[in-house]
């Protein structure tokens, strides 16, 4: 079973980058969730997403009169294939973002519960993720 949220990403400190919010949908059952369990299962999420994104831009496409002015407008054509610049890594992806949790890089709330390392929130269709990296002050 799938829970479908809404994620926000966000970094303190950084008005121009504003927060960034999609909809994404977690493989996780409805109810009681860890922060562990709701890292693992965003990042396989994000990169199950990417891998998608990656293989429909390696199909050969054609390219239109409009596609190609287009391209040329954004300053870049692509033809043909296109060479994935790497392969993700689902377990390290996963265990860099849990490592970056544990050592207190983001904070991860679900509506206004702060999960920690040992407290768990009620996870429901719908609900707001949201996943808060800090910035330490200069200085600090």
């Amino acid at each position: 079973m799938s829970v479908a949220v809404k994620v926000r990403a966000t970094v303190t400190g950084h008005r121009r980058r504003g927060v960034g919010e999609h909809e994404v949908e977690l493989a996780l059952s409805p109810g009681a969730v860890t922060a562990r369990e709701l890292i693992e299962a965003a990042v396989t999420a994000e990169v199950t997403a990417y891998e998608l994104r990656a293989d429909e831009a390696a199909l050969v496409r054609v390219l239109t009169e409009r596609s190609l002015s287009e391209d040329l407008a954004r300053g870049t054509v692509r033809m043909g294939y296109v060479e994935r610049v790497e392969h993700v890594d689902l377990a390290a992806a996963v265990a860099t973002a849990q490592l970056a949790f544990d050592d207190g890089i983001f904070k991860v709330f679900v509506g206004d519960d702060e999960l920690d390392g040992t407290t768990t929130a009620n996870l429901s269709d719908g609900a707001d993720v949201l996943f808060l990296r800090l910035v330490p002050l200069a200085g600090g």
